[in-house]
Parts: structure tokens; C-alpha cells; sequence
């Protein structure tokens, strides 16, 4: 490809081009358009991306094209909107679907790529434009599979500690955000010594002034023992906690930065909360049953991934082998009802932001992805609840976008920005409702007649534990949300504090 800058700029298509051409292309557009702040350039880009079938492009190329394909959104974005305007705080932006589309898509098809460098540059934008949307607690864990990769990388440190910086600033217990802190700092000044370019550099060291502006270098530097702490008396225990720890598993914002023992806990709680005085405590009473919900089972699939040998109830159980390697067993049955419960827990916490931000809703209408947008009678179709656009609230808009993570046959809730909801979705209806077998050989899908769906075990384990953590980055979510929520309340009348206390182990039996 012999062409010039200018040549490239005035093509009007792409069909002369080999496929291993196309991806460098469409990022000379993008990265010009984005240098001369030219949104017309990168429009045509898009365009051009737009018009492509990848039928034959390999898997690395496919990789490229949507890695690039992404950066082109991200860069239309940026010159399109104000920050911190009202278009900023939508909810819903088209160039932020697209961005988290493609992004997961390239990532799909990196798995059997050498390119390690564009692996991690996937991981780390996955882990910006998470941040960005209100997902925070993912993307520090998007940025730690890059470090898992390649642990010099060192966008990942800096995007570690700015992610860790602005989380810290919604932590309602001072311990953990100074903690926060700490883990921001040293991450922060990692990059330092770096070649990252330098407006990230520039960036990350005005992070660094800030929060050596308010806490003492010697004080940042002394990071707590993490590791003093129990997890536990018995070898089963402390082997339970272990992996919830490294699977970033307990309810606990600390298990978003470290995996050692000060984290093995679920301390999450509501926030202090100011109720009407004939309100009862119904959001605590709700988060409690959620939060037994969500260790429930999370207990139940550590038993079901770890717990291999015959369980003494399945003994005399007579079935008949159908030759079709299909699993029945106690254990595959907690890894399925695990699976159920979480979106029993998700339902959940749809229903408590109805109430608690008066969404409107009849409770028996509701359901975790119905809150967030109205019917409009006026243009005939779906809005964005105006009442949620309003709250410019970053970890409520996590949980909005986390919502479309899960696919609904109703049309209002279809759109997902998730590729794989769809299968999740039929997974989930025909482990509620029809034919569904775990399987050790074969091949996923609809079997007899499409009255089964079938599914290997390791895969179906594998959902099922990145399930169970959408579910925890969730509760996360809401207890911060209404935490920012709390905050900007005008107390006008007197109030009565009421403290309640931790309900104490030896009375859950």
C-alpha cells in the first residue's frame, strides 16, 4: 500500500484493499482525525467500518479492526461533548455502546493471538471506558489482567491508580479510603519513570499532588500489614475464604485491590441513611436478605466447582444412562441454583431502587433491567427514566450499564452490549423452565428436537462464576450509589438517629 496520507483521506471505499490492509487504515483515519480534531475524518471512518464484512478476515485482523474500531468512538466522543455537561452524564450514549461492543469483541478474538502488547491495550481501554461509565469495580479488575499478562505495563499502574483515586472518593468508611489511597499513590508513582506519553504522565502526576496534598508521604508509604488477619478456624473455611479472595468475591471494596487476608470478609452495608420518621428500615431489611442471597450462593458454587467426590445423597439415586455424558449429580445442581439466585438477587436490587428513588413502578413490574427507562406516549416508544438521567450519579449509571450486561425478549430491553447475553438468557430459561443437562463431552446447544439446551460443565462453571461477580460488582454499586444519593439531602427537620447493630453470628443458624 503506496499511498499518501492525502489519498487515504479522499478514498471512497475500502473494497480494492486486502483484509490485513483494512485495519491500518481505518486507524489512520481515526488517529489524523483525532490529532487534527477532526470529527469529519473520523465520521468517514466509522462509515467505511460500518460497510465491512470480517467473513474473511483472520482472527488477529478481526482483532485490530474492532481494537481500532473502538478508538474510533472513543476519539468522536470526545470531541463531541463537553466534559462534565449534561450530554456527559447521559445514561445512554450510542459511542459508549459502540466502544464497550467492539472493545469485548476484539477481545473475543485475542485468546489465540501472539500479540500480547494488543491484548493488554484491550484490557487496559475495556478497564477506561468501564471507569468512565460507573463500573469501577470492574475495571480495576480489567487492569490487573494486563499486569497478570505483561506486569510492566505501564498504562495499567497509572489507570490502576486513577481508577483507585476517584473510587476512594465514594467509600463511605474512612479506613478503606485511606487504603484506597495508599494502593492509589503507589500505584501512581509507578509510572513515573515510564514512557508513557506524556499527557497521561502529566495526568497521573496531578493525581499524585492532589493526594499528597491531604495525607503525608511517610504516612501513603506505611501500608498496613495485610495479611494478620483470620480466615478462619477450620481447613475448609480458610480454604473457602481463599478463593473467594482470589476470585475477587467478598462484599467488600478492599477485594477490589488486594486479594490478601484484611479483604476476607463481607462488610458491605447501606450507607447511613435519613428515612421519614414513619419509614421503616425496609432498604436495610432488603440489602440484608440480598446479601444472604449473594453468600448463599457463592457457597453453594465453591461447593459445586470444588466438591467433586459422590455426594452421599445422590447414593441409590437410580437414573438411566442416556449416553450422552451428561452430568447429574448434588454438586452440578449448586452450580445451577447458584446461577438462579443471581438474578433472583439482581431482581432485587431493581426492586429496591424503585422505592427508594420513587421510580414509579408497580412492584410486581419490576425487574432488573425495567427500571431504567419510561414509555413516552408522546414519540411512542422508550426513554430513559428522567428521573435516573438527573442524578448524575457515577455508580448509578454503573448499574445501569452493568443492566445491559442481561437480555430480555421484551423489545424495550433487547439492546445489550453484551455478546453473549443472549445465550445467557436462553441458559437461564431453560434451567428455570425446560430440558437442561450439564454435559462433560459434546457441544453446546439445543439438542432433541431444540426441546434440550446442553452445555459442557467447565463452560457452564466458567459463566456461572463471571455471573456471580457481576452480581457482587452490583451490591457494590447500590450501597455507593445511595451512599452519593444520601449525601445530597437538605435536612430541614429534626431527625432521630437510630443505630443498629451487627446481627451476631451464633443467631444465623
Amino acid at each position: 500500500m503506496n499511498l499518501t496520507l492525502e489519498e487515504i483521506l479522499n478514498l471512497t471505499d475500502l473494497n480494492d484493499f486486502e483484509t490485513s490492509q483494512i485495519p491500518n487504515i481505518l486507524a489512520i483515519f481515526f488517529e489524523t482525525g483525532r490529532q487534527s480534531e477532526n470529527v469529519k475524518i473520523i465520521r468517514k471512518g466509522l462509515r467505511f467500518a460500518e460497510d465491512q464484512n470480517l467473513e474473511n478476515f483472520s482472527d488477529d485482523d478481526k482483532m485490530v479492526f474492532h481494537y481500532n474500531v473502538a478508538n474510533g468512538w472513543s476519539y468522536f466522543q470526545r470531541l463531541t461533548e463537553e466534559l462534565n455537561s449534561d450530554q456527559f452524564w447521559l445514561f445512554s450514549q450510542k459511542e459508549l455502546d459502540q466502544q464497550i461492543i467492539n472493545l469485548r469483541l476484539a477481545l473475543s478474538y485475542s485468546h489465540k493471538s501472539q500479540n500480547i502488547i494488543k491484548t493488554c491495550e484491550i484490557l487496559t481501554n475495556l478497564g477506561n471506558v468501564f471507569s468512565q461509565l460507573g463500573r469501577f469495580s470492574e475495571a480495576q479488575l480489567y487492569w490487573k489482567k494486563v499486569l497478570n499478562i505483561d506486569s510492566s505495563f505501564p498504562m495499567a499502574f497509572g489507570n490502576i491508580g486513577f481508577g483507585l483515586f476517584h473510587y476512594a472518593k465514594t467509600l463511605y468508611d474512612s479506613g478503606h479510603q485511606f487504603l484506597f489511597f495508599q494502593f492509589a499513590h503507589k500505584y501512581l508513582i509507578r509510572t513515573l519513570d515510564t514512557d508513557i506519553y506524556e499527557e497521561a504522565k502529566s495526568a497521573f502526576q496531578d493525581i499524585i499532588n492532589i493526594i499528597e496534598s491531604f495525607i503525608d508521604k511517610e504516612d501513603l508509604n506505611n501500608i498496613q500489614d495485610l495479611k494478620n488477619f483470620s480466615l478462619g478456624e477450620s481447613e475448609e473455611e480458610i480454604k473457602y475464604r481463599k478463593w473467594c479472595l482470589k476470585n475477587h468475591l467478598f462484599l467488600n471494596p478492599l477485594n477490589d485491590i488486594t486479594t490478601e487476608n484484611i479483604a476476607g470478609h463481607d462488610c458491605l452495608l447501606l450507607p447511613t441513611m435519613t428515612l421519614k420518621f414513619d419509614k421503616t428500615p425496609i432498604y436495610q431489611t432488603i440489602f440484608n436478605q440480598i446479601k444472604q442471597e449473594f453468600v448463599s450462593a457463592r457457597h453453594l458454587l465453591f461447593e459445586g466447582l470444588n466438591q467433586k467426590e459422590t455426594y452421599y445423597a445422590d447414593k441409590d439415586n437410580l437414573q438411566l444412562d442416556t449416553l450422552d455424558f451428561a452430568i447429574y449429580s448434588y454438586n452440578s445442581e449448586k452450580t445451577k441454583i447458584a446461577f438462579r439466585m443471581c438474578y433472583s438477587i439482581l431482581d432485587k436490587i431493581g426492586y429496591l431502587l424503585n422505592d427508594y428513588l420513587d421510580l414509579g413502578f408497580k412492584p410486581e413490574k419490576v425487574s432488573f433491567r425495567s427500571i431504567w427507562t419510561v414509555y413516552d406516549k408522546k414519540i411512542k416508544t422508550s426513554k430513559m427514566n428522567p428521573k435516573i438521567n438527573q442524578t448524575q450519579n457515577w455508580p448509578l449509571r454503573g448499574l445501569y450499564w452493568l443492566s445491559r450486561d442481561f437480555f430480555e425478549k421484551d423489545a424495550t430491553f433487547s439492546s445489550t452490549i453484551e455478546p453473549e447475553a443472549k445465550e445467557l438468557a436462553k441458559i437461564r430459561n431453560f434451567i428455570e423452565h425446560k430440558s437442561f443437562k450439564i454435559i462433560e463431552f459434546g457441544e453446546n446447544g439445543l439438542l432433541d428436537e431444540n426441546l434440550t439446551y446442553a452445555i459442557n460443565r467447565e463452560e457452564f462453571e466458567k459463566k456461572t462464576l463471571n455471573l456471580i461477580k457481576l452480581v457482587r460488582a452490583s451490591m457494590i454499586y447500590l450501597a455507593i450509589a445511595i451512599n452519593l444519593e444520601e449525601r445530597k439531602k437538605e435536612i430541614n427537620k429534626p431527625i432521630v438517629p437510630i443505630d443498629f447493630i451487627g446481627l451476631r453470628d451464633e443467631y444465623k443458624k
